[in-house]
């Protein structure tokens, strides 16, 4: 008789760790997002790829789009990230501010090897474009684009 209140206590333990959620699937993130990509580029695109670049959707989404000329190395990357639940923020540092005609402020860097153009895009991932050749790992010289050029490539994903 006594065993029967101490079977029916861990029964009732039993049942009550059972009952909660589970955390995981009630944190979990969607990863389905429709993002819009560009149609013109500053030079001829003959391979595209993209990679989802998700280790853990809770923590960090990427998405990664490849445009490539492989005759002259030219590539573009339109990066979008997001930081689950800590919106990531521009590093202005270095960068040039550009205001668009709808108002959004993007954020222009230019290197030796590499030119970028920055931005807050919506549901809170942060977009940039990123310009280089054979593989960021030669000066740009004559393919360096105006940076309009990049400007009018923020401008079609808008």
């Amino acid at each position: 008789m006594r065993s029967i209140p101490f079977v029916f206590l861990v029964l009732m333990f039993l049942i009550s760790g059972c009952s909660r959620g589970n955390p995981t699937t009630e944190r979990s993130k969607s990863i389905l997002n429709d993002f819009t990509e560009p149609t013109t580029f500053p030079f001829e695109v003959n391979e595209v790829r993209t990679e989802i670049e998700i280790d853990n959707p809770d923590v960090l989404q990427q998405y990664v789009f490849h445009y490539k000329n492989k005759q002259t190395t030219q590539e573009i990357r339109y990066i979008l990230s997001k930081v689950i639940d800590e919106p990531e923020k521009i590093s202005k540092q270095g960068k040039e501010l550009f205001e668009l005609e709808n108002g959004i402020q993007t954020y222009y860097e230019e290197g030796e090897t590499s030119q970028s153009i920055w931005w807050e895009s919506q549901d809170g991932f942060l977009a940039r474009f990123v310009y280089y050749i054979n593989g960021n790992q030669n000066p740009l010289g004559e393919y360096k684009l105006a940076r309009s050029e990049l400007i009018d490539l923020v401008k079609q994903v808008q």
